[in-house]
């Protein structure tokens, strides 16, 4: 009995000391467009006023535009777009983490997955937002911050 005993403590203490690298994806999955509309605060973005929903974990679903001159992937951040067409609406992705095997699984679904110049992913990550001051007026824009290749998922 007490032999038992003891393989059921060493048990329990393997099985919460077990690495766990599954990636938790947030429930809410939004479009860059919807992303905009759901950070509003009455219908505006004003500077210095926390956005809606900043700090909260959601998986957007865009598009990343190839270059024509190829796909550079460089820095650590990278623009995503609502729609493949030219001037849809976009938001700053800001990587964290690792940048290079963020840029590497990116770089894997455009081989894997691209229609013309655009691969569709979705990207889970943190609301954050940042002024903007332009032209004497100010806004507040929405982006969006990962910490690792796993927040990225072909779509």
């Amino acid at each position: 009995m007490k032999n038992l005993a003891k393989l059921f403590v060493i048990t329990i203490l393997l099985f919460y000391s077990c690495d766990k690298n599954e990636y938790e994806y947030p429930d809410l999955e939004l479009t860059v467009n919807e992303l905009k509309t759901y950070c509003e605060t009455d219908g505006k973005l004003p500077c210095s006023e926390p956005l809606n929903h900043e700090g909260e974990s959601v998986t957007v679903i865009g598009y990343y535009r190839i270059s024509k001159l190829g796909y550079n992937l460089t820095g650590d951040t990278f623009i995503f777009y609502d729609a493949p067409e030219v001037g849809s609406i976009n938001t700053e992705i800001t990587i964290l983490g690792d940048t290079k095997s963020v840029f590497d699984k990116i770089s894997d679904f455009i081989r894997e997955n691209s229609v013309g110049e655009h691969v569709k992913l979705r990207v889970s990550g943190t609301i954050v937002g940042h002024d903007l001051p332009t032209n004497g007026a100010c806004s507040r824009g929405v982006f969006l911050e990962i910490d690792s290749s796993s927040a990225i998922r072909a779509d």
